[in-house]
């Protein structure tokens, strides 16, 4: 799998403010997640700090390695396996990216920008068609 340098520049400037205080970041993320869908009604009686810091560290990861196709491939699939394990099938992966954007959103104010948005979806997109194959070989 590959993206775009431009893609790359989006994912790295937009994690680098999440960074910095990713937990307080995927609580915001979470927070959307549960008033977009009923699902997620319960979803902090049900996650542990264990599995949002784990869930961050995937994303991290995708920022890391988007220079090396090898562990860019391994750091979508741990990403997508930490989202499947919060939502328990690919479909509501699209769920998550549109809770993760309004999140960015809210959380890089006026520095979010279409490059980023764009950048974040393909990394959703990546990881859905990761599933999807893995699916439809399985």
């Amino acid at each position: 799998m590959k993206i775009t340098k431009s893609q790359v520049k989006g994912i790295s400037e937009s994690f680098d403010i999440i960074n910095l205080e990713k937990v307080k970041f995927a609580e915001l993320f979470f927070s959307y997640l549960k008033h977009n869908n009923p699902k997620y009604e319960t979803i902090f009686q049900v996650l542990k700090l264990d599995d949002v810091r784990a869930f961050m560290n995937a994303v991290r990861d995708i920022v890391l390695s988007t220079s090396q196709e090898f562990y860019f491939d391994r750091a979508i699939q741990s990403f997508g396996m930490h989202c499947l394990k919060i939502c328990g099938i690919p479909e509501e992966i699209s769920v998550f990216e549109k809770a993760w954007l309004e999140a960015l959103d809210k959380w890089l104010g006026p520095w979010y920008s279409a490059e980023i948005e764009d950048s974040w979806r393909e990394i959703f997109n990546l990881t859905y068609a990761q599933f999807a194959k893995s699916l439809q070989q399985g």
